[in-house]
């Protein structure tokens, strides 16, 4: 069988990137499937996880003078990509609005997949409540769900994100755990760890309101925090004008990830939306206790709140600083969730996802093959 996955890009270190590199690589290696990916948007950076050689990549770049113009050569270049490499199935993996048009301009008819890795409800940077916007969303609302169920399956990665979506074709198949581990973080080191890219929605600002709180009365930890800079969001200087001068560091994204965390004693989430938060999973598969905001999407079906870890509902700061300090103080409890979390997290095992997405595959085609 061969697959093409479309996304904007694949250079990024993020957990979108990582996953979609990560099934491809299983499905090439354990159930023989020919795997091609389209990059609609690529950027002049090497990629950043380790790609499978059998893997045959593609790049188009939409030219984008206007709005039409833009739309006119996306759709070109999409319908020439496809009907190039002929794939079985297409699996749309781009988060943006124009991946919402793929099942009207494609030309030569092909099952079609949407796997959606964001919540529906993602708010833009300090986007602010008011009548035209409410109008705005609701407007972006009724397009997305109507396109999507033009889609012969919508996948998203929790069940939270089902709820978000209108129609009969959605189906729930989370991200697998890549990271497989036996051993543990000793939790002894006075370092808590934070990891994602440097964005408004992963909640910074609030991270640094906790951290400030934190460290006022246990001034001999230490936050490091780990991601991608954005020239547009900076964090370092968010931290300064936060009243943090010391106690915070600031690390590029590394690929031996795992010594991050069995170096680190709690990992903290503070995102405002999460589109799965598979930082969570990593660090507890190295029997790490998380903290995390309650969020739209993602946290409450990976943390059991006080077994495996903290859930904090959203935007509760003094309950978020309470938390993190009783982690601090009792090295006994994050013992006991630490191992509470590496057990829990075999849920997520690739090989049972795996044969979740083999068997949605072949279905696809089976009815293909039914329709024509």
């Amino acid at each position: 069988m061969k697959l093409l996955y479309i996304i904007t890009n694949i250079s990024g270190a993020g957990g979108l990137e990582r996953i979609l590199l990560l099934k491809a690589d299983y499905l090439i290696t354990h159930y023989g499937y020919n795997i091609d990916i389209l990059i609609t948007n690529p950027v002049d950076l090497p990629i950043y996880y380790k790609v499978n050689e059998q893997i045959n990549l593609h790049f188009i770049k939409p030219v984008n003078e206007t709005i039409l113009g833009y739309f006119r050569s996306y759709s070109s270049l999409i319908n020439k990509s496809i009907m190039e490499i002929n794939p079985d199935i297409v699996v749309m993996c781009d988060n943006g609005l124009k991946s919402f048009l793929l099942p009207f301009i494609i030309k030569k008819r092909k099952p079609l997949i949407y796997e959606r890795h964001i919540t529906k409800y993602k708010k833009e940077k300090f986007e602010k409540s008011s009548f035209l916007n409410t109008i705005k969303d609701r407007v972006k609302s009724i397009y997305m769900d109507f396109c999507a169920a033009r889609y012969d399956k919508f996948i998203t990665v929790i069940p939270e994100g089902a709820a978000e979506w209108k129609g009969n074709n959605i189906e729930v198949i989370p991200n697998p755990l890549w990271l497989v581990i036996d051993k543990s973080s000793e939790l002894k080191n006075k370092r808590i760890i934070s990891i994602g890219r440097h964005a408004y929605e992963k909640g910074y600002d609030r991270l640094f309101e906790v951290w400030k709180q934190v460290l006022s009365k246990y001034p001999d930890w230490q936050l490091d925090i780990y991601g991608d800079k954005n020239n547009d969001y900076d964090i370092e200087k968010i931290a300064i004008e936060s009243g943090l001068t010391k106690g915070v560091n600031f690390y590029e994204p590394v690929l031996d990830i795992e010594s991050v965390y069995l170096d680190a004693s709690i990992y903290l989430m503070t995102s405002r939306y999460e589109g799965f938060g598979m930082v969570l999973l990593e660090a507890m598969a190295c029997g790490v206790p998380c903290v995390a905001f309650d969020c739209p999407v993602g946290p409450k079906n990976i943390i059991s709140d006080a077994e495996d870890g903290f859930l904090i509902p959203d935007d509760n700061m003094d309950l978020f600083i309470s938390r993190v300090e009783e982690l601090i103080k009792n090295e006994e409890l994050r013992v006991n969730m630490g191992r509470n979390s590496k057990v829990n997290v075999k849920k997520f095992t690739l090989e049972p996802i795996m044969k979740r997405w083999d068997d949605l595959f072949k279905s696809l085609i089976e009815n293909h093959k039914e329709h024509r």
